[in-house]
Order: structure tokens, then C-alpha cells, then sequence
């Protein structure tokens, strides 16, 4: 696909855009850039690119393609009239994966980042790999600075929305549970854009299946599998993880925990496989490895309360996993905004450890509806009182869990402001108890 003097608008100046605007320079189209933030065309202007500061139909009719950031939904008036006007969209995802020789992709519900980093890390033992995607880096970023290196891409659903021509080498999906569904509408169509992963897999690429659940690949392609259950591939046996008949760990060498993670280190054990990583190599990286800030962080222990911060936890199933993953009694923290999430399947999966949940945020009276009094719950305004609450019920050997089940954005810019907001709290209680 040629892209020289072709008339390119890069919808959303967030990073993505920015580099796909940089990438498509480089191909020497013509770039015009347009943001529904008339702020970011004044404080991220792009040399070389042309500044559009309003759009109607005659302008968007004007463009060969068009680029867009994950933040702009498909249903978007704009977006509509250039797929009425049979204008190639493409997600930046997709745009740059056209340049791509080594690419390898991950999605699904939960697990992502930490799928991903395990991956880049066991790759990086015997080639040169970088994350990038819904990790941080965009795709085209790393085009124009990774040339060579394997891009280990995670893939979010908003990714896949527009992504037609996307084409990985290795691809899976990890689960599929409720999520933006504000977005998405509905669970099948949430599922569909998940299985956009697999569309263009071919006879020489891989998917790579968990046995123990139901998502497979319509494709006529290669699998490697795994499971904690049945004979894969990648197995579980006398709680150590093996490839075919190699041992490669035990569970106790491994730094981080649960049931879920043990399912992402096998997910990434097969990407390492293919590309011929050696164990030993493989198992210097597993015993090492420990989770990012904010995903089930043990924080500290003070008058012997256990703080741990998993802000990262967006959904039911993250929270469900986190707070299985917590050893004795729990005092879990929960709220946000909203995301078109049932939390009655929340309370009804949850376990009884939790004696008390100290509900939050825009959603604190649906968490309260859902609850039904299966769990005592307290309402609170905000995460500060939510937190006060939890230390003033908190027994010796207690665990105060921040794990929100939902997005931040209520009160907080992110998951990583949530979660420093939650880190503050326990530092100041810190030092009141040591002021007596």
C-alpha cells in the first residue's frame, strides 16, 4: 500500500498519532492533523504537517485514509462519512503494522501488560524485542526506532476496531470477561473485536490457545497450547510448568502469584518456545520476574495491616483474581467511574474472606444495589474516606486491597494517579502511627 503523496488525516494528536504522523512524513504523504481538543493542535503542532481546526463533510471526502487514535470510536460522525465515502480507515495499530516484518501480538480482558513484558523479557535472551502498543510505546514508534527488533505488541479492543489488515506472526487472546462495554455495546461485539487478532493469521503463523477455555482461532493455522489442566504443549505438573517434557520452573521459584499469572507465564512460555529460546535462559527470567507498580503490589505492613495496591485491576475479573490471589482476611476497596459493568456477578464470585468492602466513586451506588447484602459494605464520597474507613475496621493480619473492579477516571486521571493516590494515604498513616 502506497502512502506517497497521498493525502493522510491523523485523527487524535495522543501519542499514537503523533508517531503515526511522523511514520506517514516519512513516507512522504501529505499529513493533515486534526484533534477534537483544539488545544492540542496549538501545544503539539508537527513540522511538516498541515493543521485542520474544524472538519465537516466536503474536507473529509478530500483524504485518501485516514489514521485513527484508539480514543476516537467507530461510531463517530466523521468516521462514518469516510466509511460512507469508501475511505480507508486505519487504526495506527493496523498503519503500522504494514511495516512490520517481526511482529507478535497480545490480547484479551486481563493479563496484557504483564503477558507482554514477560514475553519482551524472554525474547530479549536471544533477540532484540520491544513492548509497544497499548503498553506505551506506539507501534509506530517503534517502526521508525526498532527496525530490526521483534515488536511485541499489546493489542487493546479499541485497537481492533479498525484493523482490517492487521497481520501478527503469533497472536493469542488470554480471556475475554466483561469490559468497555459503555464503548463496545454488547459482550459480542467486545468479543468480536477480540478475535480481529486472529483474522489474518495464515498457514505459517501461530496462535497461541489456552485449552482451558473456549477461544480458538477460525484460521487454518499452527498452535502451540497450554493449560493448568490438560495435556498441552506448555502443562502444569507437581506445581511446576513444563514444555513437552522439559521442566522449566517450580511455582515457589516464581515472584508473582495466582492462578491467573500462572496462565500468562505459560501464555509467554510458547512465544519464547517459538522463537527458540533456550530453559535456562527461560528460567533466569521467570525467577526474576516481578509485577509493574499498581498490579497486586504488596505496599507495606504497618500495626500489622497488609496494604496492597492493585489499581491496575479495571474489570470484574481482574478484582475476582487479585482478591484470590490475597491471603486472609480482606477489607477491599472499590469504585470509579462508570463502564457499563454487572456487578452482581462481582459479589456473587467473591470471596468470603472480604469482610468488609468500602465502595467509592461514581459507581458506589450501583456496587451497593449489586451487593445486595451479600457483603457488609460501606458507601464513602471518594478513595481518601474509602481508605480511612478500611484502617479504622483493619484487625492485626487484615489486608486493605485496593482493587477498583472499574476505570479511574471519576476522580483520578488513570490507574497510575489512582494508585499513587492510594500509596500517599498508606505513607501518611505510616507516619501518624509512628507519631503515636
Amino acid at each position: 500500500m502506497k502512502f506517497k503523496n497521498k493525502n493522510v488525516l491523523v485523527y487524535g494528536l495522543s501519542v499514537s498519532g503523533e508517531w503515526a504522523s511522523k511514520l506517514l512524513l516519512k513516507l512522504k504523504a501529505n499529513v493533515f492533523l486534526y484533534d477534537d481538543n483544539k488545544e492540542k493542535l496549538k501545544t503539539k503542532p508537527i513540522q511538516s504537517c498541515y493543521l485542520i481546526n474544524e472538519l465537516n463533510e466536503n474536507i473529509i471526502t478530500q483524504f485518501d485514509y485516514i489514521v485513527l487514535s484508539p480514543s476516537i470510536e467507530k461510531d463517530n460522525p466523521f468516521v462514518q462519512i469516510a466509511k460512507q465515502n469508501n475511505i480507508k480507515i486505519f487504526s495506527e495499530l493496523e498503519f503500522a503494522s504494514l511495516f512490520c516484518k517481526k511482529l507478535v501480538a497480545v490480547t484479551g480482558t486481563n493479563g496484557k501488560t504483564t503477558t507482554v513484558q514477560l514475553i519482551t523479557a524472554l525474547l530479549n535472551k536471544k533477540h532484540k524485542a520491544v513492548a509497544c502498543g497499548n503498553i506505551g510505546e506506539p507501534l509506530s514508534k517503534t517502526v521508525l526506532r526498532n527496525k530490526r527488533y521483534i515488536k511485541v505488541a499489546e493489542v487493546s479492543s479499541f485497537m481492533l476496531e479498525n484493523a482490517s489488515l492487521f497481520h501478527p506472526h503469533v497472536a493469542t487472546i488470554l480471556n475475554i470477561e466483561p469490559d468497555h462495554l459503555v464503548r463496545h455495546k454488547t459482550m459480542d461485539e467486545y468479543t468480536k473485536l477480540k478475535y480481529n487478532i486472529f483474522a489474518n493469521l495464515q498457514a505459517n503463523d501461530y496462535a497461541v490457545v489456552n485449552l482451558d477455555n473456549n477461544i480458538r482461532p477460525q484460521n487454518d493455522c499452527l498452535t502451540v497450547t497450554y493449560s493448568c489442566e490438560k495435556i498441552a504443549d506448555i502443562f502444569l505438573k507437581n506445581n511446576a510448568i513444563y514444555i513437552h517434557q522439559h521442566k522449566i520452573v517450580n511455582l515457589n521459584e516464581l515472584k508473582i502469584k495466582g492462578k491467573h499469572n500462572i496462565y500468562n507465564i505459560m501464555c509467554a512460555l510458547a512465544y519464547a518456545y517459538l522463537y527458540n529460546v533456550k530453559i535456562s535462559d527461560m528460567q533466569d527470567v521467570l525467577r526474576n520476574f516481578s509485577l509493574d507498580k499498581f498490579r497486586m503490589q504488596y505496599i507495606k505492613t504497618i500495626n500489622e495491616i497488609n496494604f496492597i495496591n492493585d489499581s491496575k485491576s479495571t474489570n470484574i475479573a481482574a478484582t475476582l483474581a487479585c482478591a484470590e490471589s490475597v491471603k486472609g482476611a480482606i477489607i477491599l476497596l472499590l469504585g470509579g467511574s462508570k463502564k457499563g459493568l454487572d456487578f452482581s456477578k462481582l459479589f456473587s464470585k467473591l470471596t468470603k474472606r472480604v469482610k468488609l468492602i468500602c465502595a467509592y466513586g461514581e459507581i458506589k451506588d450501583d456496587l451497593f444495589n449489586a451487593n445486595n447484602n451479600k457483603f457488609k459494605l460501606i458507601k464513602c464520597n471518594n478513595l481518601t474516606e474509602a481508605f480511612n474507613i478500611a484502617v479504622k475496621n483493619a484487625l492485626p493480619n487484615d489486608s486493605v486491597v485496593l482493587s477498583p473492579a472499574t476505570a479511574s477516571y471519576d476522580q483520578f486521571a488513570n490507574y497510575i494517579e489512582r494508585g499513587q493516590a492510594f500509596n500517599k494515604k498508606v505513607a501518611e498513616y505510616e507516619s501518624e502511627v509512628a507519631k503515636g
